[in-house]
């Protein structure tokens, strides 16, 4: 008993110094932030933007707010997917991220054109999340262009349980990925997870009900079979609102990992560029332009600063084509001279 006592006092401790340290190097507050929670999107992070105490609408990494209305003669592009999207590791150890990178590039190749590069990406975010944030939220900032990157979130869903459900729910409703708020009863998993000290050490995640692998006797071609239709689902909105919208392949340093099939993640890559060429979108084989040099990556997929820059330079690059002819559509409209 004593040594228990001992115990949930060393802890309490830790948690304490933890959240303290974290408010004294200005890297959050005490106690854990209130997001915005979609009636639609029940996982741990908010679907960006944020809706801020003043109304107005944050996207990751901006002090200022985004108007629904964007200038006339502006290219508004939106950066969306998972935590290789947000990339809130290089943004804490630099101030930065590949949307505001390519922001950068893309203003330095078309001067005078205003350029403006969205970040919507969210941790742990799949395909089902992106596509009903698109579809309910991010359309009405009229975007020219939606960069999405998919596959690691999704192909991963195969892993839980008895594997993949239609709506991804064999997953997202556990408590690892289920935002507390919207918990009906105080899970141990969820108890950790508010933990800021031993959410860091993985053992929320390792409690998640999942195999570690796929179960050969189910496979993962259903679950491919269900990335395929929301990339499809992804791909008509986008072309319902008048949206360029340009698929990633993702990049992985190809190492081994406990919960990484690499047949299904390169299957997932490849069926990237199948739903480009059969819903007539724009496709970037990032996975192979970018290569798998371990210098650009501080894990199996999330990116170093070094990493960050030469993702915005490649994708500044593959862009410049598109972006072009986005802004001579533009100007065609506003003048009245499109035909």
């Amino acid at each position: 008993m004593i040594n228990m006592v001992v115990l949930l006092v060393l802890l309490l401790f830790l948690e304490v110094a933890n959240r303290s340290y974290r408010v004294l190097a200005d890297k959050g507050s005490f106690f854990r932030a209130e997001k915005f929670i979609s009636p639609w999107i029940t996982t741990y992070d908010y679907p960006p933007p944020m809706i801020g105490e003043d109304g107005e609408a944050y996207f990751r990494h901006r002090n200022v707010p985004t108007s629904l209305d964007k200038p006339a003669d502006a290219i508004r592009i939106i950066s969306v997917g998972g935590s290789t999207t947000a990339n809130e590791r290089p943004y804490r150890a630099a101030q930065v991220d590949y949307p505001l990178a390519l922001q950068t590039k893309l203003a330095d190749a078309f001067s005078g054109v205003p350029v403006e590069v969205l970040n919507a990406g969210a941790d742990a975010y799949s395909t089902a999340q992106s596509l009903i944030n698109i579809e309910f939220r991010l359309v009405e900032y009229r975007p020219d262009i939606i960069l999405l990157m998919h596959n690691i979130n999704d192909s991963s869903v195969n892993s839980f349980r008895q594997g993949a459900t239609s709506d991804y729910s064999n997953k997202y409703i556990q408590s690892y990925f289920l935002n507390p708020a919207l918990q009906g009863s105080l899970s141990f998993t969820g108890l950790l997870t508010q933990s800021s000290l031993l959410s860091k050490t993985g053992l929320p995640e390792y409690l998640a009900d999942k195999r570690g692998d796929i179960d050969s006797s189910r496979g993962y071609k259903f679950g491919l079979h269900l990335f395929k239709r929301n990339l499809a689902s992804i791909a008509r909105i986008c072309k319902m609102h008048n949206i360029d919208l340009v698929l990633l392949s993702q990049p992985y340093t190809m190492e081994p990992h406990r919960h990484i099939r690499k047949e299904a993640f390169l299957e997932y890559d490849e069926a990237i560029a199948t739903v480009a060429r059969e819903e007539g979108v724009y496709f970037i084989d990032m996975f192979s332009k970018f290569g798998h040099d371990k210098q650009y990556f501080v894990d199996n997929f999330h990116y170093s600063t070094e990493g960050i820059d030469r993702f915005a330079s490649i994708l500044a690059e593959e862009l410049a084509g598109i972006v072009s002819a986005r802004n001579e559509y533009n100007r065609s409209v506003n003048t009245g001279n499109y035909e």
